[in-house]
């Protein structure tokens, strides 16, 4: 009831809940059911089987040739030249109309055909046909006991009756006095009909035109320098948007008059985007725009990235899947030359405003240790592992080494000075004594001559 109810909803509001609802309740399988494995009594079902209400197995290749076979080939049975037997057809696991036998033999069964057991078909489709008709579906009938699986044709009157049991039969194809009963495993022949269709491994052929349109701010930062010498500065600054796509749904369909109405997903950017009729999507993008300049030393300069949208006209080629849900799709054929507009942000670039007084580097309070003092990265007004402190005191440091090594040297030379001065003051103190002493000598030496 819950899933019916969102399913109504979606479909009145369009577009709002996307193009479809995988049905919860109704599976696809691609394994075949062995004879082994229907003759075992305790089966442990799996969580997918659960929560599976419908199940749809579909056939093999090897079936499909067996079925082409016996339905279509000439065996001179009455049963099968003159009768025109009949299948359902399921979409997303709602039944969604009927096909003939004619139809399975003209197209050599290149549909999608799966069986379902017959108490499915009975519980969720039975009440939908009209009693009065007269007509046969196609089976097959499996017996374990006699290892044998057969296509047989049942009675639409027992379907809407529901008949299951011993009155209920399944008449054997070619062999019309052989049949089978509800016990006797009966799977009941459905056409599964795509959803919509994928296309998938796109190549873009070169650009045909592009169309700019007006620009947008993405975003803003700060470029600091806390050096102090000149030197390039880098940052970036993420930013995201959403992209337009519109599809020229007239370039596939117009193209292709045999491909039906359907809706349809691209694969875009790694991802599969849902389109809506018209062709038309959207997707998320996150991008980083990179930036630098060349800055003086303690400085610092605000920036403000914008960006330009413009309307990208592509031309693609691409392989159409057509997908059922649940994971199955199928390959349909080859499309080229199809149209496509991508409305997006290019052409990113910085605008710096000029550096104020006020924005100068100034120390801070707090510092975190770190062994390099060259410059750090500067992104959204933060840093990394780095303040304007440490840079400071590193600075400081280094002048007051500087400092000390002068006054040292200064130091070193006065001492050197003031000993040479000594040295020169007590050379010339013992010369004027050595001089007077040799004018006493000579005074005394006069005196004692005769």
């Amino acid at each position: 009831m819950l899933f019916r109810l969102l399913l109504i909803i979606c479909l009145w509001l369009g577009s709002t809940c996307g193009g479809y609802v995988e049905h919860p309740n109704f599976c696809i399988e691609t394994e075949p059911l062995l004879l082994a494995d229907i003759g075992q009594h305790v089966v442990i079902p799996s969580e997918k089987s659960l929560n599976c209400q419908i199940i749809a197995t579909t056939l093999t290749s090897n079936e499909k040739a067996s079925f082409i076979d016996t339905m279509c080939a000439d065996h001179g049975s009455l049963t099968v030249k003159q009768d025109n037997h009949h299948y359902l057809r399921l979409r997303n696991g709602e039944l969604s109309g009927r096909g003939s036998q004619e139809d399975i033999c003209e197209n050599q069964a290149k549909s999608v055909l799966a069986w379902v057991p017959y108490q499915m078909v009975l519980e969720h489709y039975a009440r939908e046909l009209n009693p009065k008709e007269r007509l046969t579906y196609i089976a097959k009938a499996t017996n374990v006991e006699r290892e044998k699986t057969e296509l047989c044709h049942f009675r639409h009157t027992d379907l809407v009756n529901k008949v299951v049991d011993g009155l209920f039969t399944c008449v054997v194809m070619i062999f019309g006095d052989n049949f089978y009963g509800v016990e006797d495993n009966i799977n009941v022949l459905v056409e599964l009909e795509p959803l919509m269709y994928q296309l998938r491994n796109i190549t873009y052929m070169p650009w045909r035109n592009t169309t700019n349109s007006y620009k947008m701010n993405l975003g803003s930062s700060v470029l600091k320098n806390p050096g102090h010498e000149r030197k390039p500065i880098y940052g970036s600054i993420n930013y995201s948007f959403v992209e337009k796509l519109r599809l020229n749904v007239s370039s596939i369909y117009q193209v292709d008059e045999t491909l039906e109405k359907l809706p349809l997903l691209l694969e875009h950017r790694g991802s599969v985007l849902e389109l809506d009729a018209n062709g038309i999507g959207g997707l998320q993008v996150d991008e980083k725009a990179y930036f630098g300049r060349s800055m003086d030393p303690l400085s610092e300069v605000r920036v403000q990235v914008i960006g330009q949208w413009v309307d990208q006209y592509r031309e693609f080629s691409a392989d159409i899947y057509e997908y059922y849900g649940h994971g199955l799709r199928r390959y349909k054929q080859a499309l080229s030359q199809a149209k496509l507009t991508l409305v997006r942000v290019d052409n990113t670039e910085p605008v710096f405003e000029a550096p104020e007084s006020s924005n100068l580097a100034k120390a801070s309070l707090f510092r975190e240790p770190s062994g390099s003092s060259h410059s750090k990265l500067m992104v959204n007004g933060s840093h990394s592992n780095f303040t304007e402190w440490e840079q400071a005191v590193d600075d400081d440091s280094a002048e007051e080494s500087s400092g000390f090594y002068g006054w040292f040297v200064v130091t070193c030379l006065l001492v050197a000075l003031a000993i040479i001065l000594s040295v020169f003051a007590i050379v010339r103190s013992q010369s004027r004594r050595l001089q007077e002493r040799q004018k006493y000598e000579v005074a005394n030496q006069n005196a004692q001559q005769p």
